[in-house]
């Protein structure tokens, strides 16, 4: 595994999930601030996967344009800059809800 390319961090619309990436897409870590875990477990997870999925876009994005390049056609299963817009278009949307019964701080 590389290290973490500061180009392919993407932060929750929150502000309280962080996701970062090397090179091809592998995650290289997820930081979660203390507010993020005021919300339901699966609402946090949801947060979290859809956070990676545009960091994870982010770095095949960069993989893609090396191989156009190099002179040569991607293949379908390598994801298009659509796909990078309309993963972003999910993490926008999405939002991280407070527990149920949990109160204010």
């Amino acid at each position: 595994m590389t290290e973490a390319n500061p180009a392919f961090d993407t932060v929750h619309p929150s502000g309280h999930i962080l996701v970062r990436s090397c090179r091809g897409g592998y995650v290289h870590s997820v930081a979660l601030s203390e507010a993020a875990m005021d919300t339901d477990a699966q609402t946090l997870a949801e947060g979290i996967v859809l956070t990676a999925d545009v960091s994870y876009l982010k770095a095949l994005m960069e993989v893609r344009g090396e191989i156009v390049a190099a002179g040569h056609t991607p293949s379908a299963e390598v994801p298009t800059p659509h796909d990078l817009d309309v993963a972003i278009e999910k993490l926008l949307a999405h939002r991280l809800r407070r527990r149920q019964g949990k109160k204010p701080s």
